[in-house]
């Protein structure tokens, strides 16, 4: 992940980050924008965009490319994973020590450096099970 680096927090990237840590949704950054418009109704979409995508950089929150559909964001910095629902795209936290040693201090991965990691892990969310039958 991004080195944690200072950067001026304005009342917009205040609010941003906020809204991103009170829930758990890992929303994508038009979500982000209708929740911080209702607090900041002249806010841009793009000045969403560009404050996620800053953020993100700077290691304040984590963005989730997850393969398909749009890039997410999460409020959450502390190692953990996600799990993808296949039939809705729902997501959920967790946690890292669920699976055991992995990412940067995992050993030795061809010569590599390890800096980062990511898991993702697919399956079926509890509202898409019950609704096709899929039992755990």
């Amino acid at each position: 992940m991004a080195q944690q680096t200072q950067m001026r927090m304005t009342r917009q990237r205040s609010v941003i980050l906020e809204e991103l840590q009170r829930t758990r949704r890992h929303p994508t950054a038009d979500q982000v924008y209708r929740r911080v418009r209702r607090r900041l109704p002249r806010i841009s979409l793009a000045t969403v965009y560009r404050n996620l995508e800053l953020m993100a950089d700077r290691g304040l929150i984590r963005k989730i490319a997850p393969g398909v559909g749009p890039r997410r964001f999460d409020g959450e910095t502390a190692p953990h994973h996600h799990a993808r629902c296949l039939q809705c795209g729902a997501m959920a936290d967790a946690p890292a020590g669920a699976l055991g040693e992995c990412g940067p201090h995992a050993g030795d991965v061809a010569g590599f450096e390890i800096v980062d990691y990511r898991l993702e892990l697919l399956g079926y969310c509890p509202k898409c099970r019950s609704e096709h039958g899929r039992t755990p």
